[in-house]
């Protein structure tokens, strides 16, 4: 029988504690460290990095949160478990590793509707298939972390494994991985979905992408939120409000991606494209955000952002099991608590739409 998450067991975890909606006004402003699995916080993730604050959706929260990024999930995971950071938005996989050795951090909120760890080729490859992939070269991010596993599941669940490639070598992101791709370095280049959007839309890499592989859905628990479980239980309203900002963020970033951009620059004024004139940069960005937000829009309209099933999780888990990364079949509710997903999206959507289609 199928088992169903209700909002009475979802609060559990709480002691029935109530939760306030993340929009209502704080007295004080409270600082929040975020941090981020990657280093460089590009505008592709400005849906749920900056959104929030471009919307003023933290800031009515009482929130003003500092985003920071960080060299790897690993890294930026051990930080909530030392207390250094409040929240970490990264892969699973690495968190569930660590909840597999007793570190007690937990998901709260499932970022995307589906995995975005995909391999793609070159639009005019003779490579039409997966099944295709024996024998040629590929080139990833890097050899660890998700996008290295997910290839490695991929190709499993099509009977391979990366041996079965003549070789797999890091070919790093942006320019490096375009010409790796080009100059026939690669036959097959294995990033994410926001990656592959920054590709087409800033540097033209024309791609034919495997994004429709049946295990893409299987595999759909792959980016989230995280706490330490201590936080849970004696911080509720501060994650409530974190991560309904994000909810309204992303709401905020599908009305209005050009908006989106121009609040994620001005955080992080890094992220701009040098030598390019400010609007044509935000214009490209925007249709790489218009692309990379499609991961988490099905369940944001739905007023679902954030909900992973048990059977989501768990096929998650069987695989990373399957595949030596954690030794553990822990119940779902190890790696998941739900309590906060009814708050977070118990918001005013009328007001957000207003408020993004305003800003021009």
């Amino acid at each position: 029988m199928a088992r169903v998450i209700t909002r009475r067991n979802a609060l559990a975890g709480l002691g029935g504690a109530a939760l306030a909606a993340p929009h209502i006004a704080r007295a004080e402003t409270r600082t929040v460290r975020l941090g981020y699995g990657v280093s460089v916080i590009d505008p592709s993730t400005a849906p749920w990095l900056s959104a929030a604050k471009t919307g003023g959706f933290w800031q009515a929260a009482g929130l003003d949160v500092q985003v920071t990024g960080f060299n790897g999930a690993g890294p930026a995971l051990q930080l909530p478990a030392n207390n250094q950071l409040d929240v970490v938005f990264t892969g699973t996989p690495d968190a569930m590793k660590l909840r597999d050795i007793g570190v007690p951090i937990r998901t709260i909120a499932n970022a995307y509707d589906r995995n975005h760890n995909y391999p793609a080729v070159a639009a005019d490859s003779p490579i039409k298939s997966i099944e295709e992939f024996r024998g040629k070269r590929m080139g990833l991010q890097t050899m660890t972390g998700s996008i290295y596993l997910w290839e490695k599941v991929l190709l499993q669940t099509h009977k391979m494994a990366l041996t079965d490639l003549a070789s797999v070598i890091p070919v790093g992101t942006g320019a490096p991985a375009v010409y790796a791709l080009q100059s026939g370095q690669i036959d097959i280049l294995g990033e994410w979905h926001g990656h592959y959007a920054f590709l087409e839309t800033v540097l033209g890499l024309k791609l034919r992408k495997f994004d429709q592989d049946p295990a893409l859905s299987e595999y759909s628990f792959v980016q989230a939120f995280f706490t330490r479980d201590e936080t849970i239980q004696k911080d509720p309203q501060m994650l409530a409000g974190v991560l309904g900002g994000v909810a309204q963020g992303l709401r905020y970033a599908i009305e209005n991606p050009q908006a989106a951009v121009r609040g994620h620059f001005e955080q992080f004024p890094n992220s701009r494209p040098t030598g390019m004139a400010v609007d044509i940069a935000v214009e490209q960005s925007a249709k790489v955000v218009g692309i990379n937000v499609q991961l988490s829009r099905q369940s944001t309209l739905a007023r679902r952002w954030g909900m992973a099933s048990p059977q989501q999780i768990e096929r998650v888990r069987d695989a990373l099991v399957e595949n030596g990364i954690i030794q553990k079949t822990l119940p779902w509710q190890d790696y998941f608590m739900p309590q906060f997903i009814d708050a977070l999206n118990d918001y005013d959507v009328d007001a957000v739409v207003r408020k993004a289609k305003a800003a021009g």
